[in-house]
């Protein structure tokens, strides 16, 4: 096991782990520093050495950021699958550079300034070649409703998407059961968002928000459920081997019905919540 798996495996037992960057040789550590600042501002506020004292550290959830998933690129100028939508950095999957694995740093930083100026480039284009700006139209209608909508769905919305992501029984040590019971609670309630969530001004603002919320971690869950296996930064308690034949990217969309599928063409994939 790694050692970010031993660690990952301790904090899912509720156990402490703790760092020390004391193997940095001196003559680096100021490089360190400035080059990862944002790292060391929290600890230096803290009042502690990193290089010479053990701090806590803990799990974050990343989601489809930093390497792990995000908008899909369908072109060197990274372009996606909606008509003048480019993503770069965080939003962008990287999956194509960093497999299944998560991070910062090197090839993710490297990333985040190349596909900034790649998307950027794309876009201009786009919008050179269409002199008139086109319309806007929402996606489906969750978090769309005027004011008759509930005040509060949003909040509640919101608490149950971290309820079914932010728990490491939920997002790391996964199983077709608790993968179930999630798919089925977020289905749900992705049914009745359209009714509750909406609003006027900012409450629209925030409705709308936490039905992208819900939307994404629909598709992140029923694809978890849909790799049966355990791969990079997916884990499957019930299915702790790696498939070979699995070897693939798994791409996910859908509002109504949420459908996953190979990328490369192969036949669609559903998952349903009984």
């Amino acid at each position: 096991m790694s050692a970010r798996g031993a660690a990952m495996a301790h904090l899912a037992t509720g156990r402490p782990v703790y760092a020390r960057l004391d193997r940095a040789r001196p003559d680096i550590r100021a490089a360190m520093r400035t080059s990862q600042p944002n790292y060391f501002l929290p600890l230096d506020k803290a009042g502690i050495d990193p290089f010479t004292q053990k701090y806590p550290v803990r799990a974050v959830l990343e989601e489809t950021v930093r390497g792990t998933g995000g908008i899909r690129i369908t072109g060197t100028d990274c372009a996606s699958d909606v008509p003048g939508l480019f993503a770069a950095g965080d939003a962008a999957t990287r999956e194509l550079i960093t497999g299944g694995r998560s991070g910062g740093g090197s090839h993710n930083g490297a990333w985040a300034i190349s596909s900034g100026t790649w998307a950027g480039a794309g876009a201009a284009r786009f919008a050179r070649g269409r002199p008139v700006p086109d319309g806007v139209r929402g996606a489906g209608a969750a978090g769309l409703r005027g004011p008759s909508a509930r005040r509060q769905a949003s909040r509640a919305i919101v608490g149950l998407v971290q309820e079914h992501t932010l728990p490491l029984r939920r997002s790391y040590r996964r199983s077709a059961a608790s993968l179930q019971d999630s798919v089925t609670a977020l289905d749900e309630a992705w049914s009745g968002a359209a009714d509750l969530l909406g609003g006027a001004e900012r409450e629209l603002l925030q409705a709308r928000s936490a039905a992208a919320m819900l939307a994404e971690a629909r598709w992140a869950t029923h694809s978890a459920l849909a790799r049966t296996e355990t791969r990079g930064m997916h884990v499957r308690t019930d299915l702790p081997d790696t498939d070979p034949s699995q070897t693939r990217r798994l791409l996910s969309g859908g509002l109504g019905e949420v459908w996953v599928r190979p990328e490369h063409g192969a036949a669609e994939t559903r998952t349903v919540a009984s």
